[in-house]
C-alpha cells in the first residue's frame, strides 16, 4: 500500500533524477558507482519505518489525550496550501489500520480539491452529500482500498454543492452510523486560510490536529487558525511539524 502515498514516490522520483543526472555518457568511464536497487529500496525502508514511528507517536499522545473514547473522529487541517495535510493524514490511516488493527474511514472534506481517493487508487461515484440529499445507504459512498479495513469517501463531488452538508439533520443520522461502523474517522480538511467549510465539522470531532511545515509557516498564523477551532467549537489536540528539516544530524536532534 506504500505505493499510494505521495511522499514515497516523490522520493522515488527525485533519486530517478539524480540517477539520470550522474548516468556517464557511453564514451566515458564511469566516475562513480549507480546507486543499486538494494541502495533504493533500503532508503525507502528507513523512510517507511521512520514514517511508521512518527505515526504511532502521534496516536499514542491523542490516545494520552482522549482516554475515554474508543472510537474516535480526528480532524486534520492546515493554514495554508502545500503543507502536506492530506500525507500526514493518508499516512496516519495506513498506520492506525496496519500496525493497530483499526478500521478506519478516510474522509476527504476537501470539495474543491479532494485527492485522497486518487492516491488510494479508487474511483469514487457517491459522495456523503448525495447520500445525505437522498437519504440513501452510506455503502454506496464508502470505498473499500485493496480489501483492507481502509474506507476512503468523499464530501462531496461537486465543488458547487453546499458547504454546509455537516449542518444538515439528515447528516446527524448518517455521522451516527459512520462513527459506529468505524474506530477511527479521520477527516482531511481544506487549508483554514483558504476554505470555511472545516468550521462546522470542528464541534462534530473529538480532537482537531495541526499540521504545520517546518520552516514555512509563522507561529502567529498558526496561533490564529487555533484560535478559530475554538471559537467554531473545536478541540485542539497539538501540532504535526511535517518536513523537517535537519540542519546538523538527525541522531543529535534525538538527544537534545
Amino acid at each position: 500500500m506504500s505505493k499510494i502515498y505521495e511522499a514515497l514516490e516523490q522520493a522515488q522520483r527525485e533519486k530517478k533524477i539524480l540517477e539520470q543526472v550522474q548516468a556517464p555518457q557511453v564514451d566515458e568511464a564511469p566516475e562513480a558507482v549507480p546507486v543499486s536497487e538494494r541502495a533504493q529500496e533500503a532508503d525507502v525502508y528507513s523512510f517507511e519505518m521512520e514514517m511508521e514511528e512518527e505515526m504511532l507517536h502521534v496516536y499514542h499522545s491523542i490516545e494520552s489525550l482522549l482516554p475515554n473514547r474508543k472510537k474516535k473522529v480526528l480532524q486534520f487541517i492546515a493554514a495554508g496550501e502545500g503543507e502536506g495535510t492530506s500525507t500526514i493524514t493518508r499516512e496516519f490511516a495506513r498506520i492506525a489500520m496496519v500496525a493497530l488493527g483499526q478500521r478506519v474511514l478516510l474522509l476527504d472534506a476537501d470539495r474543491h480539491n479532494p485527492t485522497q481517493h486518487f492516491f488510494c487508487n479508487v474511483s469514487p461515484d457517491y459522495c456523503l452529500d448525495d447520500i445525505v440529499q437522498a437519504q440513501e445507504n452510506p455503502e454506496k459512498a464508502l470505498y473499500q482500498v485493496n480489501g483492507s479495513n481502509l474506507f476512503v469517501s468523499l464530501i462531496s463531488r461537486n465543488s458547487n454543492a453546499s458547504p454546509n452538508v455537516f449542518d444538515s439533520s439528515n447528516f446527524d443520522l448518517l455521522w451516527g452510523a459512520l462513527k459506529e461502523r468505524f474506530d477511527l474517522i479521520l477527516v482531511d480538511s481544506p487549508p483554514a486560510t483558504i476554505s470555511s467549510d472545516s468550521f462546522s465539522i470542528f464541534k462534530k470531532a473529538d480532537g482537531v490536529v495541526i499540521v504545520v511545515e517546518a520552516d514555512k509557516t509563522r507561529w502567529p498564523v498558526v496561533q490564529s487558525v487555533k484560535e478559530r477551532i475554538v471559537q467554531h467549537g473545536g478541540r485542539v489536540l497539538g501540532v504535526v511539524l511535517n518536513k523537517r528539516r535537519y540542519y546538523i544530524p538527525e541522531f543529535i536532534y534525538k538527544r537534545l
